[in-house]
């Protein structure tokens, strides 16, 4: 039987007492076509099962390695030619120290962690074949085998390791790894296998580096898979077009005083006099103080900050701190015209990937926005847990430098409560850092799931043996002595030992750039918004507005690149306000949307922020338009929709080209649409032109004002017909 796993290589010699791990250690002759292997398995033939064990150590023993030996070898050193094959075969043996790791069915079929019985003194030692090391992990890694392959067998890549994404849903998993190494790339071959049915997976990217292709050519998790990204970068909007929100900013005022200030205030004020009064406000109260704020900043009358939270006003002192910790937080953080909030609440019931591009945020701001969208859904959690709901929205985090937030003295107590608590109420967490050692104990000792890279310190790999025994010293001294790239040594809670692996090369299965093509066949942003904005008659009357204006430029409303260059930027939000009535002005005036001249204070413009807003208003405001004539025209007949009158009554259509955007007809006035076309009329005559939408480049109006419609080719039976 042995013949067909292996070939055998030594015999057993007995167990060696040791603490937590079965150790033992097997006598190997010289073989000219075999050395011992650190990390490789071997097989112990154990009469009714065999025994598998991991080779962690071994020396050289027999005459060589006596006085005698070593003398004469030191005499033949400089001519090895003269040892024989024959002298090295009688004269040299291993002493291998091994890890009995489980028993393996000799049927194959099954593997147990574990020892029940104890190979006999000479038991055969075996080095089992590719298609047994292959079994071994199948078997080890059972409950991984039908999730995603992640990478290869370290020693033999035509085994492929496996990993059940499930097992990072409400679970605690570690990424340990210096710079360089492969923790971003495991993060985004995790990320670009996401699936609906694991909840919604949240991505904190500190340096910016998981969502697009980077400048060095690296694609990111948004060129694989539809993924929202909030961020403040200058320029993502316009490269990627769809799903991105570039407001990294929340409006203070949609939560009550008692959840928001003790995270933007500092815990060491929390015993403060100040700190006492902000939580005692009610929420109109904060309403009313975060506006006063807002708008007139360290500009505020203490009589007045005083007066809006209900106290009484004797000396500076009472309201100055009040403004020294909420202006600071505020100018980073607060817009009252976010829907940074309720657009991650909506993309988290859509089971969601969410991208959090905190990059250009200091560390401080970062670590308060971070706080607070953890806190959110935390509480959430855990009141609807408290209240007998069971069905509740599963989330993974992914943090990165997590020593700053769950070390051992710089506990930050939202993150904390995150990774001792989440997985009670299905919230899970992915914690990468390169200090593993700077983690607390009782949170490290927790983890489902470890990731380990190259690593440097002395003080993490004993952080790390500590908190996972598996991590034994053979494991952590191939950790720290080969800084390979992508060599990870692989453990879950469902596995009976360490797997070293080499993690796919995320760059090798996707392609860089397709993100903005990716991204526009799956909006899910623009589906978000047309849930949570609701226009009132005023607001729609300043984006038909700012639609004339557009058409009056001949600009089309889809190219933002072009819309939000420096020049048509500042001649639309002029233009745009020049139409506006005076109930349109008071509304933006109110809402701070307005450009003011310096010296007169008087508006003359929308403002540059103000213009993103109403551009993003503009397009929900035509995609609702666009839906509701489709439901009017729902009871049409399919095969009456784009039905034409007999030949003689067609007209020819003038099609025209402009140098920079192609071909359009021109004067078209919108009648109605069907799911795939749309019809347009002319205002001098009765005649209809139905357009496949397959056949339009842009968006059109339907406010019934003549419009250019440009075209991506020239449809089959295009020409105008007798209504």
């Amino acid at each position: 039987m042995s013949k067909n796993i292996g070939e055998p290589i030594g015999i057993f010699l007995g167990v060696k007492s040791t603490t937590f791990e079965y150790l033992a250690s097997i006598i190997a002759p010289y073989q000219l076509d075999y050395s011992p292997t650190m990390g490789n398995f071997i097989i112990i033939d154990n009469i009714e099962e065999y025994i598998v064990a991991r080779i962690m150590d071994y020396v050289p023993q027999g005459e060589m390695t006596s006085y005698w030996g070593q003398k004469w070898l030191s005499e033949v050193a400089l001519t090895p030619e003269v040892i024989g094959q024959d002298i090295k075969t009688r004269k040299i043996s291993y002493s291998v120290k091994i890890k009995l790791l489980g028993r393996l069915s000799k049927d194959l079929k099954e593997f147990i962690p574990g020892i029940k019985k104890i190979p006999h003194l000479t038991s055969k030692v075996i080095k089992p074949n590719s298609e047994i090391v292959k079994i071994i992990c199948n078997k080890a890694l059972k409950e991984m085998e039908e999730g995603i392959e992640i990478g290869q067998y370290w020693t033999d890549e035509s085994i492929n390791i496996h990993f059940d994404m499930h097992s990072l849903v409400g679970k605690r998993t570690f990424i340990f790894a210096r710079a360089g190494y492969g923790k971003s790339n495991l993060m985004k071959i995790l990320a670009s296998n996401w699936k609906e049915e694991f909840g919604s997976l949240i991505i904190f990217d500190p340096e910016g580096e998981y969502s697009i292709t980077d400048k060095k050519g690296r694609p990111g998790i948004m060129d694989q898979i539809p993924a929202l990204l909030i961020t403040n970068r200058i320029g993502v909007r316009d490269y990627l077009d769809n799903n991105v929100y570039d407001k990294l900013k929340f409006d203070f005022r949609d939560f009550h005083p008692r959840f928001i200030v003790p995270i933007i205030v500092s815990e060491s004020k929390y015993e403060f006099v100040f700190f006492n009064k902000l939580m005692s406000l009610n929420k109109i109260q904060w309403r009313d103080l975060v506006d006063y704020l807002y708008e007139n900043r360290y500009n505020s009358e203490y009589e007045q900050i005083a007066d809006k939270m209900g106290i009484r006003y004797e000396k500076p002192v009472d309201v100055t701190p009040i403004l020294n910790n909420i202006i600071p937080p505020m100018d980073q953080l607060h817009d009252p015209d976010s829907k940074l909030f309720p657009i991650i609440e909506q993309a988290v019931e859509r089971n969601s990937i969410i991208i959090i591009d905190i990059s250009l945020l200091d560390s401080h701001n970062a670590l308060n926005l971070s706080s607070m969208i953890i806190s959110k859904f935390f509480r959430k959690n855990q009141r609807e847990f408290t209240t007998g709901k069971e069905d509740l929205k599963r989330i993974t985090f992914v943090v990165e430098e997590a020593q700053s937030v769950i070390g051992g003295s710089t506990n930050v107590s939202r993150f904390v409560e995150l990774a001792k608590e989440g997985r009670k109420y299905q919230l899970g967490g992915i914690f990468i850092t390169q200090q593993p050692g700077s983690i607390s104990m009782d949170i490290l000792s927790q983890g489902d799931n470890f990731f380990v890279f190259h690593l440097l310190s002395k003080d993490d790999l004993k952080a790390l043996k500590k908190a996972n025994a598996h991590f034994s010293n053979d494991i952590l001294t191939q950790v720290l002595s080969e800084p390979i790239p992508g060599k990870s040594y692989m453990w879950t809670s469902h596995q009976p030992f360490v797997i070293p692996l080499k993690i796919k090369n995320f760059e090798d299965i996707v392609k860089p750039h397709k993100a903005k093509e990716l991204q526009s066949t799956h909006d899910i942003l623009m589906t978000i918004l047309r849930d949570i904005i609701d226009l009132d008659q005023v607001e729609q009357g300043i984006i038909n507005k700012f639609l004339d204006v557009i058409s009056g430029n001949n600009l089309n409303l889809e190219d933002r690149k072009v819309i939000f260059e420096d020049e048509i930027k500042k001649q639309l939000t002029i233009n745009t306000f020049n139409l506006l009535n005076k109930d349109e002005i008071k509304f933006l005036e109110q809402r701070n949307c307005l450009a003011k001249n310096k010296e007169t204070h008087k508006p003359y413009a929308l403002s540059y922020n103000y213009l993103g807003e109403l551009y993003q208003k503009t397009l929900i405001f035509l995609s609702n338009k666009n839906d509701e004539h489709n439901r009017k025209s729902d009871n049409v007949n399919s095969n009456e929709e784009l039905s034409l009158k007999p030949l003689e009554s067609k007209q020819e259509v003038d099609i025209k080209s402009d140098p920079n955007k192609g071909m359009y007809v021109d004067d078209l006035i919108f009648i109605w649409e069907t799911e795939k076309a749309a019809k347009f009329g002319r205002e001098e005559d009765d005649v209809g032109l139905w357009i496949p939408k397959a056949a339009i480049s842009g968006l059109w109006t339907t406010d019934k004002k003549p419009q250019k419609i440009f075209l991506k080719f020239i449809p089959d039976n295009f020409s105008w017909v007798l209504d």
